[in-house]
């Protein structure tokens, strides 16, 4: 019973994460970038970088809230026993303020051109990784963090693309996508 009530935490926070975005003011923004010093110009050159050629080997998104890093992917099954695709990322959060994976950046999944939908574990095999999406990070705190998605196949590869939800880029458009070999 508490794993189903985590388990639903979990994707009540994710879809809460979507659905709001917290504002900054200027000044907020100001004070981020002073305290960032001269790496927020290497982030930014990285950002743009990113921006013009999002296709990458891996993904690596960096900017003052956080990063996210792919680490791998797996096949796996979701609570209804339909094949699934588990991919694991380290998660660190940059901020000042406790914030989890998904608050910061926006992990989508496509197979032969269409969004696979994001999706939850088997409910008698807990996968840690997953878990640690609902949990908040202080700043400088890492953790594994998985997010899993329903898959059409288990022989076509898929795109993973990963978007910059972060204040200061929210409305830039930044992301990076990695194709994923299913076998």
């Amino acid at each position: 019973m508490k794993k189903k009530m985590v388990t639903a935490l979990s994707a009540l926070m994710i879809m809460a994460s979507l659905w709001g975005c917290g504002g900054s003011t200027a000044s907020d923004n100001e004070d981020t970038e002073k305290a960032a010093g001269t790496n927020a110009g290497e982030e930014a050159e990285e950002q743009e970088e990113s921006a013009a050629d999002p296709k990458v080997e891996q993904i690596n998104l960096n900017n003052a809230e956080g990063s996210l890093i792919y680490i791998r992917h797996e096949l796996a099954q979701d609570y209804n026993g339909s094949n699934a695709v588990r991919i694991y990322f380290t998660y660190t959060n940059k901020s000042d303020e406790t914030k989890t994976a998904q608050s910061t950046f926006y992990p989508q999944v496509f197979q032969n051109g269409v969004e696979c939908e994001f999706t939850i574990g088997d409910f008698m095999e807990e996968n840690e990784a997953e878990s640690n999406l609902s949990k908040e990070l202080m700043k400088d705190a890492s953790l594994e963090v998985a997010f899993l998605y329903t898959l059409q196949d288990t022989v076509n590869p898929v795109v993973l693309k990963v978007i910059d939800q972060s204040a200061e880029n929210f409305l830039d458009g930044i992301y990076q996508e990695q194709e994923l070999a299913l076998q």
